[in-house]
């Protein structure tokens, strides 16, 4: 480069005679190309996530009304079940169907208590519970009882 005219010599930039000066606007363009897709992919992140987001609040609040429905259909379910199970209600089906079952009289009732090592088991020919004792040195009858 000459300092007084401030000419340049081609053969000192290196510039053939084929090599245009654009190389530069390629790479322009290929930055700018770039820098607008990182930031069209940012925008369709940020667009689909809400979106998303949205659908999951929509789901949400669709399943919420779905629990307070059962849990309502729950409750009344209970209620049914008490007014059934209710005193009142089987003397009503017992004299409805004319059923011979009248209440238990408690001389009718007897307590059996259970020490340790004795077993319950029922009887295959009756409807008593006989215990037996499974201690060692106990004898057992033929009935079942404890000798």
């Amino acid at each position: 480069m000459n300092q007084f005219t401030k000419k340049t010599n081609p053969s000192e930039d290196g510039a053939g005679a084929g090599r245009t000066e654009t190389p530069w606007v390629a790479g322009l363009i290929f930055k700018m190309a770039l820098i607008m897709s990182i930031i069209f992919a940012a925008f369709y992140a940020r667009v689909h996530l809400n979106d998303k987001t949205e659908q999951l609040a929509r789901e949400k609040t669709r399943i919420t009304e779905q629990i307070r429905e059962k849990q309502t259909e729950i409750q009344t379910l209970n209620i049914q079940l008490a007014q059934l199970k209710s005193w009142e209600n089987i003397n009503a089906k017992i004299r409805q169907h004319n059923l011979a079952l009248h209440a238990v009289n408690p001389n009718q009732v007897r307590y059996m208590k259970r020490f340790e090592g004795q077993v319950a088991a029922p009887s295959l020919y009756g409807s008593d519970t006989r215990v037996a004792d499974t201690s060692a040195g106990a004898k057992q009858t033929s009935a079942g009882g404890i000798r």
